[in-house]
């Protein structure tokens, strides 16, 4: 089976050292990726069961030698901050940017190989030597702390002798039990801090939330939403009893929904302590139909919801022109107006450099013709900037030149022209 004996040479010292950095790229790559369509190409229908299994055993052999070779890579691009240099982003970005990676998936395989390459040198030659996994790996990674880092690095040995003949779940909770004993600071852990909520946008604007509550939080938690969801209940059984037409009463998931945001809304107002209002909504209106609301999302809201919104106070609109661009609605001052701003985050929907998933509500708008030599805070100017690339872009060698319609090109010290992105969408031109 080729995948197996290219996955070798890719991790073969001595393959590597004895060719140039460009014979590399082009033989090892050239024959890694030729063996992998050949592998894809395979039609498993059309093989008896026993080529299937052995067929399937080499794939996940050869697996192994790939991510050794991919941690090896990445450690040393982190290592150089190459990728920042050549794309503005760093070793992550650019795999979620360039490859379609997630946030999730990049960070786990930056940070193992940054730490296989910097402390672990054991564990990476044994996954080099297809003896572990990649989640092996990960895990032995995921224990080095600055508590236990030395502790850890003297026990690789011993800690990849467990993994010999062991189901990897029982290997992996007798590692950390293992590890955990030794790091005093760090071995307790509160069932508090085993809580977790993720929040997930989903199609036209709906919002998943997937929760873990342990401990106290489970009980405050369990308590206050279900306090309130009896509370929420007895008024629609109320409400049921002196309607004149029967009304369905709600189910209980509802209710806890219901709760929740009542509980959001309550405690935003308690908590404020500014001058302003407590939430500043912004709704995106198009100057051809200025009854039809949006949010600056692109969703459309329903009439009586619309209607709704527009008794708060707190509500600001953004009128666009035909061709989808925000009228202006600053001054020519130093710093961007608040209208400016919600302006740029309709237009944008986050930071314009390319491959960058940063919301609109965390950018910052930069001149792109710089204030100090002139420019002006006008809209077509300011360009909404995530931290980082605002920062990059700010660097020595870097430029940032409009290209009209409020959209721009950003030159990289190589001389490689990204053009921005809207919303998350990058143009491969002016």
């Amino acid at each position: 089976m080729m995948v197996g004996v290219v996955g070798a040479q890719v991790v073969g010292r001595g393959r590597l050292a004895a060719v140039s950095s460009g014979d590399v790229r082009r033989g090892v790559g050239e024959a890694l990726l030729a063996a992998a369509r050949e592998a894809a190409d395979v039609d498993p229908e059309g093989l008896d069961d026993g080529v299937l299994v052995e067929l399937a055993g080499e794939l996940e052999r050869a697996q192994r030698h790939l991510d050794a070779a991919r941690c090896r890579l990445l450690g040393v691009l982190e290592a150089r901050g190459a990728t920042l240099e050549v794309s503005g982003h760093a070793t992550g970005g650019w795999l979620g940017a360039e490859h379609g990676l997630s946030r999730v998936e990049v960070g786990r395989r930056v940070r193992v190989a940054t730490r296989l390459r910097r402390d672990l040198p054991e564990v990476a030659a044994a996954l080099a030597a297809g003896e572990i996994t990649f989640e092996h790996a990960r895990v032995i990674a995921d224990l080095v702390n600055p508590r236990v880092r030395d502790l850890v690095v003297v026990l690789q040995p011993q800690l990849l002798a467990l993994a010999e003949g062991v189901r990897f779940e029982r290997w992996a909770a007798q590692v950390r039990d293992l590890v955990a004993i030794a790091d005093e600071d760090g071995g307790h852990r509160p069932e508090s801090g085993g809580s977790r909520l993720r929040m997930v946008d989903g199609p036209d604007g709906v919002l998943h939330l997937d929760g873990r509550f342990v401990g106290e939080q489970a009980a405050v938690v369990r308590h206050t939403l279900g306090s309130m969801a009896d509370r929420l209940f007895h008024r629609a059984e109320r409400d049921a009893e002196a309607a004149p037409v029967d009304l369905p009463l709600p189910p209980r998931a509802g209710l806890l929904a219901d709760a929740l945001v009542g509980l959001c809304r309550a405690g935003a107002v308690a908590t404020h302590t500014g001058k302003g209002p407590v939430a500043d909504v912004t709704l995106v209106l198009d100057a051809s139909d200025p009854t039809v609301a949006r949010t600056p999302e692109g969703v459309r809201l329903a009439d009586g919801t619309t209607r709704l919104l527009m008794c708060d106070p707190a509500i600001t609109a953004v009128v666009r022109d035909s061709l989808g661009v925000p009228l202006d609605l600053g001054t020519r001052v130093r710093w961007a107006s608040a209208g400016q701003r919600r302006a740029a985050m309709v237009r944008d929907g986050g930071c314009v450099f390319p491959g960058c998933d940063v919301p609109p509500g965390w950018v910052e708008l930069h001149h792109v013709h710089h204030a100090e030599h002139g420019g002006r805070t006008d809209l077509e100017n300011l360009a909404s900037l995530c931290r980082a690339h605002h920062g990059v872009v700010h660097r020595n060698g870097w430029a940032m030149t409009p290209t009209g319609r409020h959209r721009w090109r950003i030159t990289t010290p190589t001389g490689t022209h990204l053009h921005t992105q809207r919303h998350g969408r990058t143009r491969a031109g002016p």
